[in-house]
């Protein structure tokens, strides 16, 4: 075994140690498993715990990944191309710290592992992350891991459901906001808000609009009546949002 791979087993012992700790205080602090129902859901990032007799629990969560009893590998939510980013997006830093130390099962998003493999990440990612307990769900021959972040309460988990669009081209994501311009057209200019950048989570809401806009806001000086009716906004997922950007962004 070389120093990196003694290194990494020395670090995951100790992280799954530590999660051996946190879990029983997480599941006795929040009587998780006095609720006898559970959902989450992609499109929002939450997760709902439900009791028979009327109760609820809301999260929020990362998605860290699914173990396969099929085929006995781990595979990492970032890597899984039916996981919307705005649930694995915190992962980039694990991932990163997988680099920075040469520890392969971090930055490799399919591999080969056993019944342990999904706790192990998971207790990583726990650690790295700095979150407050996790769970895993059975579905079909998967078993899907998460972290939770925060509590969150009913005025913030029916809030959530707003922050999000239904995309008939992607997994339901963030929403931004395009003049109609946009949508369609390519080559007609960018302008935004403030500098947005592809895998970078931001608090705003993403904004943007056309050249012709541009002129018309400069020409009133603000957003307008006028200028609001000429930009005419429509609301997009982020990731329609920066292919829209790609195919606008223009020098002229």
């Amino acid at each position: 075994m070389s120093a990196s791979e003694q290194n990494f087993e020395d670090f995951k012992s100790q992280c799954v140690t530590d999660n051996m700790l946190l879990q029983p205080e997480f599941i006795k602090l929040y009587d998780i498993n006095s609720y006898e129902n559970w959902f989450y859901d992609h499109g929002t990032g939450a997760f709902h715990f439900k009791s028979d007799d009327g109760r609820n629990l809301y999260f929020k969560y990362v998605d860290v990944g699914s173990f396969s009893t099929k085929t006995n590998t781990w595979n990492w939510s970032w890597d899984n191309n039916t996981t919307p980013k705005h649930v694995s997006n915190a992962l980039e830093k694990v991932k990163a710290f997988g680099a920075d130390n040469n520890f392969e099962q971090l930055t490799k998003g399919l591999f080969e592992g056993d019944e342990y493999t999904g706790w192990e990440m998971t207790a990583i990612s726990a650690k790295l992350l700095n979150t407050i307990g996790s769970y895993q769900v059975p579905h079909g021959h998967l078993f899907i891991y998460f972290i939770f972040t925060n509590e969150l309460t009913q005025e913030e988990f029916e809030g959530l459901k707003d922050k999000y669009a239904n995309c008939d081209k992607h997994i339901s994501d963030r929403v931004a906001f395009v003049c109609h311009h946009l949508i369609k057209n390519t080559g007609i200019g960018f302008h935004e808000a403030f500098d947005s950048y592809p895998g970078v989570e931001e608090e705003d809401e993403y904004q943007a609009w056309c050249n012709e806009c541009e002129k018309i806001r400069l020409k009133e000086g603000e957003w307008t009546d006028e200028a609001m009716v000429f930009a005419n906004i429509k609301v997009v997922c982020y990731q329609c949002y920066f292919e829209i950007k790609e195919r606008n962004q223009t020098d002229k």
